[in-house]
């Protein structure tokens, strides 16, 4: 089998929640913070203790999925903050049973399996394409949602023709 390298860099935009509760921590700080500094000093101290909450808060605030995909096995990774990279799974195109994108039918015989484990690591907006990796190892079967670029597309597509589908 020839070589096949596709890398893709793709930025979380999940992080709804998490955007919200940052934003309260704020504006919870900065009320104690106004309200001590005006009437009660209770509530001063409250605030000073909640301004390293809120900064750890935004600690882990930028997060992008790296996909590295080499020969047979696509890599995937989380980068947080642009600084620090942590390996999240390693899977091997051998295993793939099925890849198209989310909104497809080739994926309906799979998600009415009840032991498929759903991996988001794509950007969560739907504008994006979206696709669906479906992987069967040791038993289990997976669903693994990514954003691939066309090259690593026509790499997978190249060595896996008959399970690779872009409705």
């Amino acid at each position: 089998m020839s070589e096949s390298y596709a890398e893709v860099i793709v930025h979380d935009e999940k992080d709804v929640k998490g955007k919200q509760l940052r934003i309260c921590l704020i504006l919870i700080t900065l009320i104690c913070l106004l309200f001590g500094a005006m009437y009660q000093a209770l509530f001063f101290l409250v605030g000073i203790i909640m301004v390293p909450v809120s900064f750890t808060a935004f600690k882990n605030r930028y997060r992008e999925y790296e996909y590295l995909l080499v020969s047979d096995e696509l890599d995937i990774a989380v980068v947080k903050n642009k600084s620090k990279r942590k390996k999240l799974a390693t899977y091997t195109l051998s295993e793939l049973q099925c890849m198209a994108p989310v909104r497809s039918h080739k994926l309906d015989g799979y998600h009415s399996n009840p032991q498929l484990k759903v991996r988001d690591y794509s950007s969560g907006n739907t504008e994006h394409n979206i696709y669906s990796m479906i992987f069967a190892s040791q038993g289990m079967l997976q669903e693994v949602k990514v954003e691939p670029s066309e090259a690593m597309l026509n790499e997978v597509r190249m060595h896996h023709a008959s399970i690779v589908f872009s409705e």
